[in-house]
């Protein structure tokens, strides 16, 4: 638990952390593609993250307080992260934490991770880890409604409806480290 309390920035090279303008910009749909991309060569990890709580069945929770929920995804459905499952992730991990228990949510999280690329879609993530890509995802057109996460350097990705502007192909992940070409 020396993640919690360390006051800085961590370096997590292996992870691919997606963000977003807000809601229906592509943050999914662009996880996806990556990761079906990705586990054509390797073992990849998934990871959703969301501020809002959801019922959840019992019997995928790894670990629940009062802070919370961390689950893992092992079946077929509409759902966000059983969409990662099903693009190629080996586990897909979904945690539930308002953004003052990130942090500590994360530190559990970590130490059930298998080493692996990691693929996360997580707007509050970024203020304590330092990933090895950072995507900010918008739609074409719109203002950036996120401004304070240009702060932390994130590659603009934009969608427009269809597209992105972005090569997947150009996503390496190399000596346990995420490179963009």
């Amino acid at each position: 638990m020396s993640f919690i309390a360390e006051n800085k920035v961590a370096d997590f090279p292996n992870f691919l952390l997606i963000a977003g303008n807000g809601r229906n910009v592509g943050k999914t749909f662009l996880s996806c593609k990556i990761i079906e991309y990705l586990s054509k060569k390797q073992a990849v990890t998934g990871i959703k993250i969301s501020p809002y709580f959801h019922a959840v069945e019992k019997d995928k929770i790894h670990i629940q307080t009062n802070d919370f929920i961390i689950t893992e995804e092992t079946k077929i459905t509409q759902k966000d992260s059983s969409r990662l499952l099903q693009a190629g992730a080996q586990k897909v991990y979904f945690v539930m934490a308002a953004q003052e228990n990130l942090k500590k949510a994360f530190s559990h999280l970590i130490d059930i991770l298998p080493q692996t690329a990691v693929v996360c879609e997580s707007g509050g993530l970024h203020e304590f880890i330092a990933p090895g890509i950072f995507l900010f995802v918008k739609r074409v057109g719109d203002e950036i409604a996120k401004p304070h996460l240009l702060k932390f350097s994130p590659t603009i990705v934009e969608n427009d409806g269809v597209n992105f502007n972005l090569d997947i192909s150009d996503i390496e992940f190399i000596n346990n480290r995420f490179i963009l070409q």
